[in-house]
């Protein structure tokens, strides 16, 4: 597997390599790993004044320094990583590098933000997110550590992006580490109550409520099954869960107590964290704790 993992001199790059080295499980067997460092354009005037060539000696150097801060903090030899320093647009070039890399995996840190405030994922992973195919693994603040039977949660809403989700863990199982433990877990508003018979057309047929249960069972089971059935043929152990309630509350709420890691489907298109993940998945992505596996569809 091949795992380009950007990193700056944050706390929150520190965070990312720290998880790595604890979870040696995440980079699976026999990893290639590349740490990417982008250094921020400079105006052409100062291109001008000082030359590229200076110019590039010093993104070099400062780029470097993010290295040394790493491994002054950390001993990075079980990373067997690479070094890369580019200089430009910072989600463009990651996305760039990751194509040109042939990535498998990004590997990055990201804050919780209001999801109103269309930055829950901070202005790099958010561009990023929106600029490549590659799926992204979120390490979040407040991640904690993983146990030896890893609980994995992957979010459905009965569309396609469940099923590349299941695609993508079915041909990594090694990212998971040895008996993780997989929920397909789906939510539903809750069921409401039967309306009384219209007066004007007291004909009309009125759904009881073990009536509108049952509809709603039916939608769980469409909404999971194609995510269930190529785990079970693969022979890998999974259960269903269905959540009543808001989705907006009701699914971080779930992860926060009960998962390791969070797999969820990405829509892959425009610039914004709304557009990119949809509603649900930018309310999941702001409230939850754990870190956050992004899948995009091949195809798109």
């Amino acid at each position: 597997m091949r795992i380009l993992v950007p990193v700056d001199e944050s706390e929150m790059s520190r965070r990312v390599v720290e998880y790595l080295l604890r979870h040696e499980s995440l980079l699976g067997a026999k990893p290639e790993i590349e740490l990417v460092n982008v250094q921020y354009s400079v105006p052409e005037s100062i291109i001008q004044l000082f030359g590229m060539a200076a110019v590039k000696q010093y993104y070099l150097e400062t780029g470097k320094n993010a290295f040394d801060d790493l491994s002054k903090k950390f001993d990075l030899k079980p990373l067997n990583a690479e070094e890369r320093v580019l200089y430009g647009d910072v989600g463009t070039k990651l996305a760039e590098e990751a194509k040109e890399f042939k990535a498998d995996l990004i590997v990055m840190g990201t804050r919780g933000l209001n999801p109103m405030k269309g930055l829950l994922l901070g202005s790099v992973s958010n561009a990023l997110l929106a600029r490549t195919r590659v799926p992204m693994l979120l390490i979040r603040e407040a991640t904690r550590a993983i146990p030896e039977k890893m609980r994995v949660g992957i979010f459905v809403d009965g569309s396609k992006y469940g099923e590349a989700a299941a695609d993508f863990v079915l041909g990594h199982l090694e990212l998971f580490g040895p008996d993780a433990q997989f929920t397909v877990v789906h939510c539903a508003e809750p069921v409401p109550d039967p309306i009384a018979p219209n007066p004007v057309n007291p004909m009309t047929p009125v759904l009881t409520r073990e009536e509108l249960e049952d509809e709603q069972k039916k939608d769980f089971k469409e909404a999971v099954q194609a995510v269930l059935d190529p785990f079970e043929v693969g022979g890998v152990n999974v259960q269903a869960k269905l959540l009543i309630g808001d989705p907006y509350k009701k699914l971080p709420e779930y992860a926060n107590a009960n998962l390791d890691l969070v797999v969820m489907g990405s829509h892959g298109y425009g610039s914004f964290t709304a557009a990119v993940m949809g509603s649900t998945a930018m309310h999941t992505a702001a409230e939850t704790h754990v870190p956050i596996l992004v899948i995009r569809r091949p195809e798109e």
